[in-house]
């Protein structure tokens, strides 16, 4: 059961976004709080926070920072008086923000776009790797290639490098159902993050340039066409 907070000191509000929340969809579970001390002291994996930014003891960019100490994930949306506020969201990576009076369809709105994220985050595929160090378990769309190099393979993921005791080929027999492919004989991409194509070298969104060696290049630029392909038709299919 998805479960939302809505924490404003205006009781009024409060009772009016519970109830335009479950107009949206009936199924979530909303709570309500008066207060960033109140939400604070009986906080729950949240999947979404209304957090209004005036209020009385601690304020809405106080509650935000020290929510975010715990929960990386959750999606906040200030509520505020001032058409033009910002300043603050930035500090605790809002996903939006409401200026008072709540408008019923901008409302719905940043729920259909904050549920696209958590649907699509809950799809993820977490894999375990046996890495020189000990187990790691990472998410597959966090991994940016892997390379073989001085008879191990080194695993780039966020800003992590680790290597593990495998053979490259089976790490592409592994990797290949997640949307991985082998652009050379040393290294296995993650099409994810693939920016550009340019002559034999493969340009990643994280600034690596991995080489694209000139007998593959045919069966590579088919599965990179056959991978956007298919994640077009699934982000088509998430707007229906």
């Amino acid at each position: 059961m998805y479960q939302i907070a809505v924490c404003d000191d205006e009781k009024a509000l409060r009772e009016e976004v519970k109830k335009l929340i479950l107009e949206w969809d009936s199924a979530l579970k909303v709570h309500l709080y008066s207060s960033g001390e109140d939400l604070l002291d009986n906080y729950l994996p949240f999947q979404v926070i209304f957090l209004d930014v005036e209020m009385e003891g601690m304020g809405g960019i106080e509650t935000g920072k020290r929510i975010r100490q715990r929960d990386k994930e959750v999606k906040i949306v200030y509520l505020t008086a001032y058409r033009d506020y910002v300043a603050g969201a930035f500090e605790v990576h809002a996903f939006q923000y409401m200026v008072k009076p709540v408008n019923r369809e901008r409302l719905f709105h940043i729920l259909e776009e904050i549920f696209l994220y958590v649907k699509k985050s809950e799809e993820k595929h977490i894999l375990d790797f046996q890495t020189v160090k000990g187990m790691v378990c990472l998410p597959t769309e966090e991994i940016y290639y892997f390379a073989y190099e001085n008879r191990r393979v080194l695993m780039a993921a966020g800003e992590e490098s680790y290597y593990l005791a495998e053979k490259i080929g089976n790490v592409l027999k592994r990797m290949a159902e997640f949307g991985f492919s082998m652009p050379h004989q040393s290294f296995v991409v993650n099409l994810f993050h693939v920016k550009n194509i340019r002559n034999q070298e493969i340009l990643l969104d994280n600034g690596a340039v991995i080489p694209l060696s000139q007998k593959k290049q045919k069966l590579f630029k088919q599965e990179m066409a056959a991978y956007l392909s298919e994640r077009l038709k699934v982000q088509r299919g998430n707007i229906k």
